[in-house]
């Protein structure tokens, strides 16, 4: 009989979580549901998935309890500082779980250090005994999952990996050739934009399944360098072919295979890179290297042009001649990968720089958050007698907590039906099964069906939190140890720590606004723009100081982030309160921000170029008139997004008139002969950039006079 997938992993599952409780109570260890705990939350699909993060588990465990034994040591006397030292570890592991790398390690270190403090007390003799059994527990848990994911039904990464990157390459070819034929068609939006999406979702899953099978794939562990430099290049690619894309607006209205010789050529060969990629994928050889695309553009075409669009034609072949070099990488290292040929011929491509630390707001919110939830729960402990589940009350606000305030969208209401429906299932077994059973062999059955019913009847994705929070009240709840005692105190305790719980979260969750996602949206918004102010306000070249450097680079960190965390927000919006047409208008609004966004950056690239001094100086006053208005709407669009002036094109398209006028005038007369070709190309690179944020910023505003904000400012509850 053949079993399902879902099948296979809820039995592998069941089967662990039994072996660990048997295996503990046999030992005579305290506590087995905490080798339960290990199970549970390190089964995923892969045996790669679940060793990396089983191995996260035990590091932030042994980190954890480093941390908890230290804090126990210094403040054992003194309560305050204690709960103080706490609360600022735990905010450090919250701000750090809401990263991009490590998420899991930095949530492990910080509820099993709140556990251990909280159970040991001030008593360092119990506190120590208490950390070594967490990490007994913990790598018996481990352990035993491992060994039943690699002996039983192994589902390694390998396979995974190469059909998402097959699957990947297919959509990364499909969404270029959409981009081609939009140059010309402008009806083909919608066809790029979906093209565009599956394309983000099919790299994430690579990134994804490339950790996993670096561990579980000795084939990919070995080539896991060019996997890496492939994967860097396609990342590279997407964000330059939308770069590319925003320029087109411009371009479509010249004859671009006069101006572009090797237009024809450059489509056709990158089209014949991106499908021979695909077909490496399947295994089928490349029956030619990468030929040599020639991108010059004809000079005597291009004199026919005005400046503007000159401008516009030079910022496209700049990004031309990027997207020629990174598909070339990706065809070298999708080669090299796949054992066609040695390492690749191609330059690497340098590594991204980390850049200094500086904060992200949103994070600090929510370490700010937690802190607040920690010392909440302390002070009800304190002055609260009998107050549920004592310290226990405080160990389960940390995790729970942590995840709440990292996910601002997700509302504290959408844990009350998994809580109520776990807490009914695990009393039930508790109250009228468990007294029923004088051996293992009945308390395993029940462990492993137990286990193999909430696995199997939320196995889907969108049910994970159902799964978590059943496996969890489910341990929690049964508490076996080798000295069964059945007290209907201690489920009564934990069903009522719940509520308490879920009212302190919501209270925090309004610290210090609303998190309604329409407020929140305005505050992003809000943010957005002061962020693109200043890095507009900001001189180009010259030395800053240490904190100018670092006001500019958390600028620059927002401009480059907000879009994404305003898509994150607009999927939670209610179309009943705010209208289904405003809400349908949100996409094109966040689009129009990332489009901005990309505008913004190509400005900053190319005003870090060397230009002409003469130049520069002949059209200062018109530029500075430019970067004076742009200013002046971004700081209204900053207070209120609905801001627009039917009069702001004109008034923008008469300062570039201005300097169009200006600089036909310096590069037509005697001083225009003595400019060098390099100057000549930064300065109309410069100048199209300046040309590409004017119309993206009112492409925003277009896009804002749509939607109908008035009843997002309305107050009402929630």
């Amino acid at each position: 009989m053949s079993l399902s997938h879902n099948t296979k992993e809820s039995i592998k599952t069941a089967l662990a979580m039994t072996l660990a409780y048997g295996i503990g109570l046999q030992m005579g260890w305290d506590r087995p549901y905490w080798a339960g705990f290990a199970v549970a939350f390190i089964s995923l699909a892969t045996v790669g998935q679940s060793l990396n993060k089983g191995t996260l588990r035990m590091l932030g465990t042994v980190l954890g309890a480093i941390v908890a034994l230290t804090l126990i040591g210094l403040f054992a006397q003194q309560r305050w500082l204690f709960i103080l030292f706490l609360g600022l570890w735990f905010a450090l592991c919250t701000y750090m779980n809401a990263g991009e790398r490590y998420q899991y390690f930095w949530f492990v270190a910080g509820f099993v250090s709140l556990i251990i403090a909280a159970d040991g007390g001030p008593n360092a003799d119990s506190a120590f005994s208490i950390a070594m059994l967490r990490l007994q527990q913990t790598g018996l848990g481990i352990l035993v999952y491992s060994l039943v994911a690699l002996f039983l039904w192994p589902n390694h990464s390998q396979k995974g990996l190469e059909a998402a990157a097959k699957s990947d390459a297919a959509t990364r070819q499909k969404l270029f050739s959409a981009t081609v034929q939009l140059l010309e068609d402008a009806e083909q939006i919608d066809a790029v934009k979906a093209a565009r999406a599956e394309e983000i979702t099919g790299s994430t899953q690579v990134a994804q399944l490339l950790d996993a099978a670096a561990t579980d794939s000795e084939e990919i562990r070995d080539a896991q360098s060019q996997w890496r430099r492939y994967q860097q290049a396609t990342g590279e690619f997407a964000e330059t072919l939308e770069r590319w894309r925003e320029n087109f607006s411009e371009l479509r209205s010249l004859p671009l295979r006069q101006l572009f010789p090797g237009m024809d050529a450059f489509a056709l060969e990158l089209e014949r890179r991106l499908q021979t990629i695909s077909g490496m994928m399947n295994g089928v050889a490349p029956p030619q290297d990468c030929i040599d695309i020639d991108l010059a553009v004809d000079s005597n075409a291009l004199r026919e042009l005005s400046h503007f669009h000159r401008a516009a034609l030079l910022v496209a072949q700049h990004h031309m001649q990027r997207l020629e070099a990174l598909s070339r990488s990706m065809f070298d290292s999708c080669s090299a990968m796949h054992r066609f040929t040695d390492e690749p011929a191609s330059a690497e491509l340098p590594a991204a720089s980390p850049g200094p630390w500086v904060p992200d707001p949103d994070r600090l919110l929510a370490a700010g958050k937690i802190m607040a939830v920690l010392w909440l729960a302390f002070l009800a402990i304190v002055y609260i007698g009998d107050f549920p589940g004592g310290m226990g009350f405080l160990s389960m606000c940390g995790p729970i907590g942590m995840i709440i305030v990292s996910s601002p969208q997700m509302p504290v209401r959408l844990l009350y039906a998994p809580a109520a429906v776990s807490i009914l299932f695990a009393s039930f077994l508790y109250i009228f099964v468990m007294p029923l059973l004088s051996s293992f062999t009945g308390l395993g059955s029940m462990i492993f069906l137990a286990t193999f019913y909430i696995c199997y009847r939320y196995a889907s994705p969108q049910q994970a939190l159902f799964r978590l929070l059943g496996l969890a009240m489910f341990l929690t709840l049964i508490s076996v140890s080798n000295q069964q005692t059945y007290s209907f105190l201690s489920v009564a305790n934990t069903a009522l720590m719940w509520p308490l719980l879920l009212l302190l979260l919501t209270v925090v969750a309004y610290l210090p606004y609303s998190p309604r996602p329409e407020r929140a949206l305005l505050r992003l918004l809000t943010r957005y723009f002061r962020s693109a102010e200043f890095i507009l306000s900001q001189s180009a070249g010259g030395s800053k100081s240490a904190l100018a450097s670092r006001r500019e680079e958390f600028h620059r960190q927002e401009l480059a982030s907000l879009p994404g965390k305003l898509n994150a927000w607009a999927a939670h919006l209610d179309p009943s309160v705010l209208g289904s047409a405003s809400v349908q208008q949100l996409p094109g609004l966040v689009n129009s921000l990332q489009a901005l966004s990309y505008r913004l950056q190509e400005l900053q690239e190319v005003r870090g170029l060397p230009q002409s001094a003469q130049l520069t100086n002949a059209l200062k006053t018109d530029m500075l008139a430019w970067r004076e208005r742009v200013l002046d709407i971004m700081q209204q669009l900053s207070r209120d997004p609905a801001y627009r002036k039917t009069l702001e094109r004109d008034h923008l398209d008469n300062r570039l008139a201005g300097v169009e006028s200006h600089i036909k005038q310096y590069l037509d007369g005697e001083a225009g002969t003595q400019l060098s070709s390099a100057d000549e190309q930064n300065f109309y690179r410069l100048l199209g950039a300046y040309r590409g944020t004017s119309e993206a910023l009112l492409d925003f505003a277009q896009q804002a006079a749509k939607v109908d904000w008035t009843p997002w400012y309305e107050e009402r509850f929630a």
